[in-house]
């Protein structure tokens, strides 16, 4: 009996821009997920990358009409490899001086690290006010601020607050990119974010996002809080990668993005699918 698999499909609905390439994630080895296959319809030319500040990797394509990629993972027992836990320092993973100040206080009396992070994770429940606002609390900041009061922010406002605290106290996480479907549901429009911890060696995974929006009881560590199928296409935050266009910075890697000539970035519009073969 073979692994059940998962392919997640990601059709561009607009023609490629002139003297364009598409920088999509390629799927790192998420625990219980390794990728088996990627296809891209519509692509002449397709390269693997490494990103420069980390050993993530992407596909940077050229299409000579509206791709449709498609990554299909397979289910496995195995963990991440230990390269996912390394960290970029960028803008969106270092505290300063305000947040390391506050991130001693919510861990002033934690006796050991599972409950320094989960000091830092019911603050940030009880910080947070899920929404999309367009400006992002980080805009404007070199490096990821303390917060006061309550803030609007979505999955990536608030796994950024999370993450960069709980690596001021020298806990071990990670920024995870993906797409997330809903029980029931076989499409999403757009990717969602999660943190991976390591505490006392072993994986730990947090959503608080999904907490706050759908209100799930029992707050604590869970890869789906809500429930539904997800599916790992990153790590990191703030990827630099060095294209034919140029060099380039994605501050978060789960879609893919049209590089223009000179390393300008532009989203590509994309319908999101998935499909199951349990065999």
């Amino acid at each position: 009996m073979t692994a059940p698999t998962r392919t997640v499909r990601v059709a561009v609905t607009e023609t490629p821009p002139e003297e364009a390439w598409l920088l999509a994630p390629r799927p790192f080895g998420h625990w219980g997920q390794r990728m088996t296959e990627f296809a891209a319809s519509g692509a002449t030319e397709v390269r693997e990358i490494e990103a420069q500040n980390s050993r993530q990797h992407g596909y940077m394509m050229r299409c000579s009409e509206a791709p449709e990629l498609a990554w299909t993972v397979e289910a496995v027992t195995d963990g991440a490899e230990d390269w996912v836990w390394d960290v970029a320092d960028t803008r969106h993973t270092i505290a300063d001086a305000g947040l390391q100040a506050q991130a001693e206080e919510l861990c002033c009396d934690a006796p050991d690290e599972a409950a320094a992070l989960r000091a830092i994770l019911h603050a940030a429940r009880e910080m947070f006010d899920y929404d999309h606002p367009e400006e992002r609390f980080t805009d404007g900041h070199d490096s990821v601020p303390a917060l006061c009061g309550t803030t609007k922010g979505s999955c990536v406002d608030i796994n950024t607050f999370v993450l960069a605290a709980a690596r001021a106290q020298g806990l071990t996480g990670q920024y995870v990119m993906g797409f997330w479907f809903g029980p029931g549901r076989t499409t999403t429009p757009d990717a969602h974010c999660w943190l991976a911890f390591r505490i006392g060696g072993a994986p730990e995974f947090w959503d608080v996002a999904h907490h706050l929006k759908w209100g799930v009881n029992g707050f604590g560590p869970a890869l789906n809080p809500a429930g539904g199928r997800r599916i790992a296409m990153s790590c990191g935050r703030g990827l630099r990668f060095d294209t034919p266009n140029g060099a380039v910075d994605i501050s978060h890697f789960g879609e893919p993005v049209w590089v223009l000539p000179g390393g300008e970035m532009r989203p590509a519009p994309i319908r999101i699918s998935l499909e199951e073969d349990p065999s």
